[in-house]
């Protein structure tokens, strides 16, 4: 399989382990209640009765048998990182840190987007200032007046435009690399659990 497939196929490993994980600390999956309904203490001629008051999820999987899957699926999924982390350390580049710095690279290409787009602005806004002064009695008394609300960018919105296409440039072109890589690079695992079919199926499989 290639890294892009072996990365789906660990994605799907780690969601099936989550789920045991999930299912097995709910302790309603863990055990059986039975409720003793003494009917005959109550009421002569009344027969007592045993009811399952269990309150298992509906699949109500073997929790020994769920023990076992969990166990098979991390020993699959160690596999396959050792996999995949063998596949990487034979490319000309670190693929983690490329990754990753494109993530920054994107995360700041938003940024200088809003500041490529930010104009400057005037606004007069009527009666919104409100202070105070004495009359010729001496009385202290409120006025409104209008506000110019002037916003002026504090920066070369060109010099931002260019290193905006600059990066933007960079970022298509190293994801370009990271595409290329995750389809033409090969992992050397093959998978001993089938992991197309839907995780029900997989789960019922493993417990078989």
């Amino acid at each position: 399989m290639n890294l892009k497939e072996a990365f789906q196929a660990q994605n799907k490993i780690s969601a099936l382990i989550g789920y045991i994980d999930g299912y097995l600390s709910d302790t309603d999956n863990l055990m059986t209640v039975t409720e003793k309904h003494l009917k005959s203490k109550a009421l002569a001629g009344q027969s007592d009765e045993s009811v399952d008051a269990s309150q298992k999820s509906e699949e109500n999987y073997d929790a020994h048998k769920m023990l076992a899957a969990w166990k098979t699926l991390t020993a699959e999924r160690s596999a396959l990182i050792a996999a995949i982390s063998a596949a990487k350390c034979a490319m000309e580049f670190d693929f983690d840190a490329t990754v990753d710095e494109n993530k920054n690279r994107r995360s700041f290409i938003a940024v200088l987007h809003n500041m490529a787009t930010l104009k400057s602005s005037h606004v007069l806004q009527k009666n919104k200032g409100m202070d105070y002064v004495f009359n010729n009695e001496g009385n202290q008394i409120s006025y409104r007046y209008d506000i110019d609300q002037i916003k002026t960018i504090d920066y070369d919105r060109n010099e931002v435009r260019a290193m905006l296409k600059d990066l933007q440039k960079e970022a298509d072109e190293v994801s370009l690399k990271i595409d290329a890589a995750l389809l033409n690079t090969v992992v050397n695992y093959e998978a001993k659990i089938d992991l197309v079919e839907d995780n029900e199926l997989i789960l019922e499989e493993l417990m078989k």
